[in-house]
């Protein structure tokens, strides 16, 4: 039950970190020879990557590398996943004296900060495994070989579903704040409208034809600033819930390049504080009125 408990809150807040320790782990009755499995100490993802490898009776060492709590692909992205931070706990735990070989199963994701040229320099030999430790039994009984399927990001609904559930829980953090103070007595819709857009960026986002994800979530309010045009009466009333709208779609889409396997690159921030610049001069002179 604790363990349910966990992966939901975890889940929920997974744009928060979780640390566990970072440690050394021997896996069943590995010997000189077992495979070194490399992962963060993000503890949602030890706590599966452990419960698998005792499942499948995989005996090996897991070195759980001090990432501060973060995920394989964030951690990687921002620079604290890295080759110098593998070496560090290389050196730590003293794990070349628990192998006569000095090969590395490194997770692919981790591709963004750990480099095998620099491994090697040291003297281990970094292999990327696959995308998803479930294939790991397989990738191992292959030789350390990937096949296309093992290789392939698969970003389903749900893997999308759980995405939108955080970006929600994150968004409704940030714009609660000004919904309060711009729409008190309309906070409820400005939720519910939060949550609109933070799943509808996840769920749908890939069916709209922009390529940035700050043009899609503004796409994304089209619907609802069409119903709101059609219901509002008051004609400044329905102007600030049309800006507040939009920016709430800007934002929330501009957001998710950070919550989604989609547009990590893009370069939005300039654009996204024109159109909110934009959007506060009109609403200022809606006070005016």
């Amino acid at each position: 039950m604790i363990e349910w408990i966990k992966d939901i809150y975890q889940t929920l807040f997974r744009f928060a970190r979780f640390p566990c320790e970072p440690e050394t782990v021997t896996i069943g009755n590995p010997d000189k020879s077992s495979p070194v499995l490399v992962t963060c100490n993000f503890d949602y993802t030890v706590r599966h990557l452990k419960e698998y490898l005792k499942k499948e009776a995989l005996d090996c060492f897991l070195l759980v590398v001090n990432t501060k709590g973060t995920n394989v692909w964030c951690a990687a992205a921002e620079g604290i996943f890295t080759t110098d931070t593998v070496l560090s706990h290389l050196k730590v735990y003293d794990v070349g004296e628990l192998v006569n070989h000095k090969r590395l199963i490194l997770p692919q994701l981790s591709v963004a900060g750990i480099k095998r040229k620099e491994l090697k320099e040291h003297g281990w030999e970094g292999i990327y495994g696959p995308v998803y430790f479930t294939d790991l039994k397989e990738f191992l009984n292959n030789g350390l070989t990937k096949n296309k399927d093992m290789q392939a990001l698969e970003y389903g609904y749900w893997e999308r579903f759980k995405m939108g559930l955080s970006h929600a829980v994150f968004c409704t953090l940030v714009c609660i704040v000004p919904i309060f103070i711009f729409a008190s007595d309309w906070w409820i819709q400005g939720v519910a409208l939060v949550w609109y857009f933070a799943f509808s960026m996840q769920l749908v986002e890939h069916f709209i034809p922009f390529e940035r994800l700050l043009y899609k979530g503004i796409a994304l309010s089209l619907p609802i600033l069409a119903l709101a045009i059609t219901l509002i009466p008051d004609p400044v009333l329905k102007t600030q819930a049309a800006l507040g709208i939009i920016a709430l779609g800007g934002y929330i889409g501009y957001d998710a390049q950070g919550h989604s396997h989609l547009g990590q690159n893009q370069q939005s921030g300039g654009i996204f504080a024109k159109i909110f610049v934009s959007l506060i001069l009109v609403y200022g002179g809606t006070l005016l009125l």
